[in-house]
């Protein structure tokens, strides 16, 4: 399993920082074709934004993946180890809920667009590439969520580390970049 998060990990990564370079590519692409040449290529704008979806999914895995998803922990921090355990299975659970949830959403969603042959305005690419980041990113949400539950259940003594996962990577970060604590 392991083998499997690491190859998702390097996917995900890969994908977050191929999208946001071309983004980056492309932007700068066309403000020097806008005000060097007087042209603007018709798609560029847009396969842009559709690189921003794509990213934005994926980042959400990467955030999941690495805890570092939006939650109210203020409670959560001052419970007994047990009840902390317990709290961080049952949030992953409603993270593995929510995010099923979504994903069905988002294939009927799909499914309807390729039902109407929406096409984009610029490329005239089909709809539903564009939005198949959806369902991509949120699959691979789940499973991190799956992971994070799998990892609570045979080490318990990780509830803290899975908990706490973003400060400990702060901390390793201010201590990297000189700053000790």
């Amino acid at each position: 399993m392991n083998k499997l998060i690491k190859l998702l990990e390097w996917i995900e990564n890969s994908l977050a920082v191929f999208s946001m370079a071309a983004v980056s590519l492309l932007v700068f692409g066309n403000v020097i074709s806008r005000y060097g040449f007087n042209y603007t290529p018709i798609w560029s704008e847009e396969l842009s934004r559709f690189l921003v979806v794509w990213s934005i999914f994926i980042g959400v895995s990467i955030g999941v993946r690495k805890n570092q998803h939006i939650g109210v922990d203020a409670l959560i921090r001052f419970l007994p180890h047990r009840l902390l355990l317990a709290s961080e299975v049952f949030l992953n659970l409603i993270g593995v809920i929510v995010i099923g949830i979504l994903i069905y959403t988002s294939l009927v969603f799909i499914q309807q667009t390729m039902e109407f042959e929406q096409l984009s305005p610029a490329m005239r690419i089909p709809m539903y590439i564009p939005y198949i980041a959806m369902p991509v990113g949120l699959t691979l949400s789940i499973i991190h969520f799956i992971h994070n539950i799998v990892k609570l259940l045979k080490n318990p003594d990780e509830a803290e580390s899975v908990l706490f996962a973003s400060e400990h990577s702060e901390e390793k970060l201010n201590i990297a970049g000189g700053e000790q604590q």
